[in-house]
């Protein structure tokens, strides 16, 4: 049988933005997760052999939600800022493919316009035809679908970057972090925990990642229904995107950093990234709405609504650690 041949393909789109801002948007892992909806989260591992192993945590699944899951993969990251290139090797390739690299680059075309590729250069591991135009097939489907979305979020980033913002909250707990992120990610225990928490379904996807369905009581009377793909990094941070986005939002993904406080406390810190979807700010808010209304607005329902979630677990684990050392106290005295 003969040897599979390399193959090479190379799809490009032209995207309003300088080469430089496009570069350092593809190079942000953070980034990731507003970029391409299918990314839930990205994060450094380490290094080897001069690439950075990265963690990649995506959706995959279609239709019905309970067919969506988180799957999780390493990849070898290098970057080249002054060719302006971001190559990515999957440290383990799965069949019918031999190895594969996809490697983004950007070229300027002008004052305020660039050209972004993505090159897909692979083997296969068998002289399939089939298999092979499955792959090229699939390589096509993605390529078009990633610069679109590269597009998308750099033109958003570049020209109206107002569309986007970050709301961040921290929570100091007097309780260890195992205990701190033990409670956030167990999201099953909620409805225990929080009093605004009706029902919480959770749909596993491998270890450390899971599917979440939320329903929870609003402030103004009602019950409002969240989706969410989480990835648990224990016991130092918990990443998760929002899968049922409201008419204002585009994109919303969101970060809790755990992390030693002062005297022996923890401090739960929540970012959330967030994309206002323009058109929809009448929808939600009235007609004549401006965008600094709508930003104050999502600020606000952002902020009270991760509030209640954490201040929730700090008065679990504080009320806990108080009950522990009285109880101590009791068998001292």
């Amino acid at each position: 049988m003969a040897s599979p041949q390399a193959v090479c393909e190379r799809h490009e789109v032209t995207v309003r933005a300088t080469a430089g801002d496009v570069y350092r948007l593809l190079a942000d892992l953070d980034a990731w997760p507003r970029i391409f909806p299918p990314f839930v989260h990205l994060e450094r591992l380490g290094s080897v052999d001069g690439y950075e192993r990265v963690g990649m945590w995506a959706l995959s699944g279609a239709g019905e939600p309970a067919g969506v899951r988180v799957e999780h993969w390493v990849a070898l990251r290098r970057t080249d800022e002054d060719a302006l290139r971001v190559e990515f090797r999957p440290e383990r390739v799965e069949p019918p493919l031999e190895s594969l690299c996809r490697t983004w680059s950007v070229e300027a075309a002008g004052d305020d316009r660039c050209v972004v590729r993505l090159e897909h250069a692979y083997r296969l591991r068998d002289d399939d035809p089939r298999a092979a135009e499955a792959v090229r097939r699939t390589t096509e489907e993605i390529a078009h679908s990633e610069l679109a979305a590269v597009q998308t979020a750099a033109e958003i980033t570049c020209r109206f970057p107002e569309l986007l913002m970050t709301v961040e909250d921290a929570v100091e707990i007097d309780g260890p972090p195992e205990e701190v992120y033990d409670l956030l990610f167990d999201a099953a225990g909620w409805p225990s925990v929080m009093a605004h928490v009706v029902r919480a379904d959770v749909r596993g996807s491998g270890p450390g990642a899971h599917v979440l369905e939320l329903e929870t009581l609003e402030r103004h009377g009602g019950r409002f229904t969240t989706r969410t793909a989480r990835v648990g990094l224990p016991h130092h941070g918990i990443a998760y995107k929002q899968l049922l986005l409201p008419p204002l939002g585009s994109s919303h993904h969101v970060r809790w950093r755990i992390g030693a406080g002062p005297k022996g406390s923890t401090t739960v810190t929540s970012v959330q990234t967030v994309v206002i979807r323009e058109s929809g700010i009448a929808a939600v808010l009235g007609e004549g709405t401006g965008l600094e209304t709508a930003r104050e607005f999502v600020r606000a329902e952002l902020s009270s609504k991760v509030r209640l979630i954490l201040d929730a677990v700090k008065e679990r684990v504080e009320y806990k650690r108080q009950h522990d050392q009285g109880e101590r106290s009791g068998k001292d005295a």
